[in-house]
């Protein structure tokens, strides 16, 4: 287990206070900047990779925090806040390309402790992904056996190892393929609470598929505070165009520390902005609570998670755009005949 360096703080002046940036000879070169309360900001790398470092500002403490590739975990290590400087005069930089598996095929070992019936559920959630988008997913000695084996995950020798480790981080997944034996996707007994579909969103993430809600497009709302379910690299737009449709029925967006709006006319604050951004830093009262519910679903992949993944991969299409906008479409009509009845 990583231990944590000393954090850059900021000492708090008062409840809400915003946070004095250090300097900084990139992000803060004439130490004037301020980060608002609850706001983060990167300051090396991108979201979700190796190495990144992002700042938050929690009540005036200014804190710093390094990335090791992980989605959904609970929290990532605090840093001291010089090292991304420190990191630029290296010459280091993330890899910002998409981790994508050869072949599309991944590989997998299933190493922990879990119960006979929640091994029937990782399965399924195999079987479920391979059949609706064509992936293929091969044990260590299925891949040994294939013919294909020089070509696919790295002579055999790369997998994603699927564990129970009773870690704080909670379950999580690793981001794509990343080229080494034993990659973490950890599943934890509540991810089988709601049967394989949280255990396919971890899935997704070894794919290399992001979370649903940092699309461009998206059209959710990122809640700064307790109600955020995991750590704030995980709510970070993604502002680079992508060739899929936002998707609110994604097995991959959260239900937690996000909402749809019931303004859409409004612009309102990313996770990394605030006001000085020309945007509303969104609140509770901004939410559509009805609207809203369809969001975190884990109950089966959605089409937009099954287009995604075969373009993404390369694969044959099952599923058209207009599938997809159909489906949106419907929940829309949906939403405005059950608002007519009240």
């Amino acid at each position: 287990m990583k231990v944590p360096l000393l954090a850059c703080v900021v000492t708090a002046a008062a409840a809400t206070a915003p946070c004095r940036l250090p300097l900084d000879s990139i992000h803060n070169a004439a130490g004037t900047k301020l980060l608002a309360s609850g706001q983060m900001k990167y300051i090396f790398g991108v979201p979700n990779d190796d190495g990144a470092i992002y700042q938050v500002c929690n009540d005036g403490v200014l804190t710093c925090y390094e990335e090791d590739g992980v989605a959904d975990g609970a929290f990532d290590i605090a840093v001291d806040c010089r090292k991304a400087e420190a990191k630029r005069r290296l010459g280091l930089a993330t890899n910002r390309k998409w981790r994508l598996w050869p072949q599309a095929t991944l590989c997998y070992e299933v190493d922990g402790p879990f119960k006979v019936d929640e091994r029937k559920l990782i399965a399924a959630a195999f079987d479920t992904i391979a059949d609706a988008t064509g992936l293929t997913f091969l044990d260590k000695a299925s891949c040994q056996a294939s013919r294909s084996r020089e070509a696919i995950c790295g002579g055999c020798a790369h997998y994603v190892s699927i564990d129970q480790n009773a870690s704080p981080r909670g379950t999580y997944s690793e981001v794509g393929y990343r080229h080494k034996a034993g990659q973490k996707l950890n599943l934890m007994p509540d991810a089988f609470q709601l049967g394989k579909g949280t255990i396919m969103h971890e899935m997704l993430h070894a794919l290399g598929v992001m979370h649903e809600h940092v699309h461009p497009a998206s059209e959710a709302l990122v809640l700064r505070g307790p109600s955020m379910g995991a750590s704030l690299s995980n709510y970070v737009a993604i502002r680079e165009a992508v060739v899929t449709q936002y998707d609110i029925y994604s097995i991959m967006h959260y239900g937690y520390g996000v909402c749809l709006p019931k303004d859409k006319s409004i612009n309102y604050c990313a996770i990394d902005e605030d006001e000085d951004d020309g945007c509303v830093i969104p609140t509770k009262d901004d939410c559509d609570e009805e609207a809203s519910k369809v969001l975190g679903q884990r109950k089966a992949l959605s089409s937009g998670d099954v287009r995604n993944l075969q373009l993404m991969y390369g694969l044959p299409t099952t599923v058209t755009r207009k599938e997809v906008f159909v489906q949106q479409t419907l929940h829309m009509h949906h939403r405005r005949d059950h608002k007519s009845h009240y």
